[in-house]
């Protein structure tokens, strides 16, 4: 084997050999709960990254930090607010199984992203380059990828690259928009047009670098001379440890209330579902299961809290009779009569209220009154029913915010039979969608987890659920 790809295979048993890996620690926090003012795109969470697929431990698109250097990032905020500026971070902790899946990259054949994030250089020479360590400081929870967002920022790009990908150091406004100022290169471009200090970037550019480097340093955050938008922090010395635990939802260490449905496996049209409410840092069961039947087709992989795009098992797309599976926020109820005993909020449906599933509208996945708004879409669902079906239901967030095609329209609501799947909800007995119009409370953050019973199993610790 040559020397470099013995060098890869030892680093890519580096994630399994560590110790204590799996449960985050207490000094490791959540940014959003610091500051929700700081932007995210969590970029290796998704596929348009230099790998061009989402990285192992990413469950979630969130950015955890050491709790020091959570606070340094947001006195960064504060200061650059008060300019009119404002940060917005791509990476943050990187668990250790994500580096070696970088590791693992360059031993691959085939170049996905090239084009787009190292058009002039080898991802073999990746490391000697100096563009991706061995040992990262992102899995120490003390480093942190952002740029600087401001006056002049053109709105960031909505989905993922077309088949045509950008150069990287391309002119600001034809290289991919990331929602930040002009910063002379996009993030993670392997180009020297990238080193901090690049004399051929614009005055422009060079502003903005200047300006986002002396907010950092000043918090005790130190940059790297190769990539302007990667900073560590310096103002605590005991941040030392690799870290391996993988990234979940803050949503889910913050909820209170879980509704949990499991079905037998992905092609089952039935399932149980069962309360839980956290007692401390556990869930309990509330209540006994209860019946629920799913989509016609069973379930597939939703659109929700969770990254999915690398997991086995189907993705639901629109129109295919699937439940989404994952973990999934709970928007307003609605219903028939005018009010309803619940602290959920609630929406009367009158005969012009319809739920929008063409994917080409700018309501997609949206419950609108058509009578209110400028029509622009060629497809809906009446909401208000000749049976009873919607006469009581609940709004799940899956594909919130909406991607084209993803699905739309998804409830609880009442079953037409035991034995009847969905269009792609999940349905119950009167008494069940009553129950949970009367137990839910907004303030508790609840929760759908939705998924079949091998999956949930397998995910269980990982993700912090509670046993069944």
């Amino acid at each position: 084997m040559p020397a470099f790809n013995k060098t890869i295979a030892a680093l890519c048993l580096i994630a399994p050999c560590l110790a204590g890996a799996e449960t985050r620690p207490e000094h490791m926090v959540y940014v959003r709960s610091i500051d929700p003012s700081i932007e995210q795109d969590i970029r290796y969470a998704t596929a348009h990254n230099f790998t061009g697929h989402a990285l192992d431990g990413y469950e979630a698109p969130e950015c955890l930090l050491a709790e020091d250097a959570a606070k340094a990032l947001a006195r960064v905020q504060s200061t650059l607010r008060a300019q009119g500026y404002g940060l917005k971070v791509f990476d943050c902790y990187r668990p250790s199984r994500a580096v070696a899946d970088m590791g693992r990259f360059a031993t691959l054949p085939g170049d996905p992203t090239k084009a787009e994030f190292y058009p002039r250089v080898s991802k073999q020479d990746f490391w000697k380059l100096g563009y991706v360590a061995r040992v990262s400081g992102h899995s120490k929870g003390s480093t942190v990828d952002l740029t600087l967002t401001g006056p002049g920022a053109l709105p960031a790009a909505v989905g993922m690259p077309g088949a045509k990908q950008v150069d990287c150091t391309a002119p600001y406004g034809q290289r991919w928009q990331d929602g930040g100022l002009d910063m002379g290169s996009g993030f993670d471009c392997f180009d020297e047009r990238a080193h901090t200090a690049n004399s051929a970037i614009n005055a422009t550019a060079k502003a903005n670098r200047l300006r986002l480097t002396a907010a950092m340093e000043k918090e005790g955050f130190v940059g790297y001379s190769k990539e302007w938008w990667h900073f560590s922090y310096n103002g605590n010395p005991a941040l030392t440890e690799v870290m391996n635990f993988p990234i979940t939802p803050l949503a889910l260490e913050s909820s209170q209330q879980l509704i949990v449905v499991t079905s037998k496996n992905w092609t089952d049209i039935q399932g149980t579902a069962q309360r839980y409410q956290r007692h401390g840092k556990t869930f309990e069961k509330t209540g006994e299961p209860f019946a629920v039947v799913l989509g016609k087709s069973g379930l597939a992989w939703g659109k929700g809290l969770t990254v999915v795009e690398r997991r086995a098992g189907p993705v639901k797309r629109e129109g295919d009779g699937k439940a989404p599976a994952g973990i999934f926020k709970l928007g307003t109820a609605f219903g028939y009569d005018n009010r309803a005993d619940t602290r959920l909020p609630y929406l009367p449906l009158s005969p012009t209220v319809e739920c929008v599933d063409d994917g080409k509208s700018e309501r997609y996945n949206q419950l609108v009154d058509g009578a209110t708004v400028s029509k622009d879409w060629n497809s809906s669902e009446t909401m208000r029913r000749k049976d009873d079906m919607y006469r009581k239901g609940i709004f799940i967030e899956h594909n919130t915010p909406a991607a084209a095609g993803a699905g739309s329209c998804i409830f609880f609501h009442i079953w037409r039979a035991p034995d009847s799947g969905t269009l792609g909800c999940t349905a119950m007995e009167p008494a069940n969608i009553q129950q949970l119009f009367a137990w839910l409370d907004p303030r508790q953050q609840p929760l759908l987890i939705q998924l079949p019973e091998a999956e949930y199993a397998q995910l269980r610790e990982s993700w912090g659920l509670p046993q069944r």
